[in-house]
C-alpha cells in the first residue's frame, strides 16, 4: 500500500513539475505594448476604402527580457477600420486595426491591435486652415487709460480639408489590444 501511495505521489510531483516547466516556456507581451512598425507602401485616404488590407513591417527585433518575442521583418496584417473623407473645415481621417502577425518563418499568429502614430490612434481629422481672417480690436484698461490692440482672427470660414495618409518612412506603432502569448525560443 505504501508503494502505491509513494508511486502516485512521485507521479503527481513529476507531472506538476512538467506543468510548471511548460507554463514558464509561455511568455506574454502585455496589453498596451507598443511595437515600432513602418507601412509597406504609402497609404492615403484618397486610394483606400474601409475594409482594405494593409501591411506594416517591424524593422527590429522585439525582446521580452532575454527572449525574442517578435523577430525583425515580421509583418503585421490589418485593415482600414475607419475612413472619413475630407469636408469643408476638416481634413480626412483614417484608422487601422491589426488582426494577424506573420513571422519571418511563415508562421501566422492571430493578434488584436491597432496603429498609433505616436500621439493618437486616428491619423488626420484635424481642422483645415482658415480661408480668411478678420481684423478685430481688443480693448483693455491700463492703470490710467483705456488702450487697444488690433489682431487678425479667423473669420469662421475654413478651406476644404485635405486627404491624409502615411508614408513608408513614417514611424508608427502597433498597440496590442489584448495580451500576445508566445513560446520561449532557445535559438
Amino acid at each position: 500500500m505504501k508503494r502505491i501511495i509513494l508511486s502516485i505521489l512521485i507521479l503527481a510531483i513529476c507531472s506538476f513539475s512538467g506543468l510548471i516547466a511548460y507554463s514558464q516556456s509561455i511568455l506574454e507581451l502585455k496589453k498596451g505594448t507598443l511595437v515600432l512598425v513602418y507601412a509597406r507602401k504609402n497609404l492615403s485616404t484618397e486610394t483606400l476604402q474601409e475594409g482594405d488590407k494593409v501591411y506594416f513591417i517591424s524593422p527590429s527585433d522585439v525582446w521580452l527580457d532575454e527572449t525574442k518575442a517578435i523577430p525583425k521583418d515580421s509583418i503585421f496584417v490589418g485593415f482600414v477600420s475607419m475612413l472619413k473623407m475630407p469636408i469643408k473645415g476638416i481634413n480626412a481621417a483614417i484608422k487601422f486595426d491589426i488582426t494577424h502577425l506573420i513571422l519571418p518563418n511563415g508562421e501566422i499568429k492571430e493578434i488584436k491591435g491597432h496603429i498609433n502614430d505616436g500621439r493618437q490612434d486616428i491619423i488626420g481629422g484635424e481642422l483645415a486652415p482658415p480661408a480668411s481672417y478678420n481684423q478685430m480690436t481688443h480693448l483693455y484698461q491700463s492703470r490710467w487709460k483705456w488702450s487697444g490692440t488690433t489682431q487678425w482672427v479667423p473669420s469662421g470660414d475654413y478651406e476644404f480639408g485635405r486627404h491624409r495618409g502615411v508614408s513608408t518612412q513614417q514611424q508608427l506603432y502597433v498597440v496590442f489590444d489584448e495580451p500576445y502569448y508566445f513560446e520561449q525560443r532557445y535559438d
